[in-house]
């Protein structure tokens, strides 16, 4: 039996199959997590704008049956567009979905059935990776342990776009296009500057976060 968390979080459990919401908040809840469950896509976005959850399970195919529901990468998607950032792993069945599922956000993919013991660990590293970093994209503001941080827009705009991406990893030239935008002709040593600027105000030590990836770029490492 894995400890209880010491801290308890809020994790929201998405998936249709009751069984599987059951087992999973009968055994999180042991381990100290506070549970919510959700069997449809809207279901869990109204559970998400009332209680707002520090970390959200959702499967990827939710219900097959009816096709007027939402599914797994859609409610991924809504979430992602969301102005704070909720960390998502998503479950399934089928790993083919594992590249669409990070490609859509999630911070991490764990295969039905899982494994206790390396789902409560990447639910760990998951919560623990990003410690009280709070990205307001629609006040445009961040805080760190409830402190304000000071950044300037293009700082602002180059964190929410890699916390949007979670740990896929960014050339810089990527990078200057999609913060800087298509017309911006500076230079790749650009971005270094701001990662530097990022990590100086965020009091991050080197790849704490925002992890280089030599000779390419960037990436937002949440676990």
């Amino acid at each position: 039996m894995l400890p209880a968390t010491p801290s308890p979080h809020t994790l929201l459990i998405v998936d249709d199959e009751e069984n599987i919401r059951s087992a999973l908040s009968t055994f999180l809840a042991r381990l100290g997590y506070r549970v919510l469950s959700a069997s449809t896509g809207s279901e869990a976005l109204a559970i998400v704008e009332r209680q707002e959850p520090d970390l959200v399970l959702l499967d990827v195919i939710l219900d097959e049956s009816n096709p007027a529901q939402m599914s797994g990468l859609e409610v991924c998607q809504r979430l992602r567009s969301r102005s704070r950032f909720i960390p998502i792993i998503m479950l399934t069945s089928y790993p083919e979905w594992q590249v669409e599922s990070l490609g859509q956000g999630a911070i991490a993919f764990i295969t039905k059935p899982w494994d206790n013991n390396a789902l409560a660990n990447q639910i760990r590293a998951t919560l623990g990776a990003i410690p009280d970093l709070h990205i307001d994209t629609e006040h445009l503001r961040v805080t760190r342990d409830g402190r304000q941080i000071d950044l300037t827009p293009i700082e602002f705009a180059l964190l929410a776009f890699l916390a949007r991406h979670p740990n896929r990893q960014w050339a810089r030239e990527d990078l200057l296009t999609h913060v800087w935008g298509t017309t911006w002709a500076g230079f790749e040593r650009t971005v270094d500057r701001h990662v530097a600027a990022l990590r100086r105000k965020l009091g991050l030590q080197r790849d704490e976060l925002i992890e280089t990836i030599h000779g390419i770029g960037y990436r937002l490492v949440t676990g």
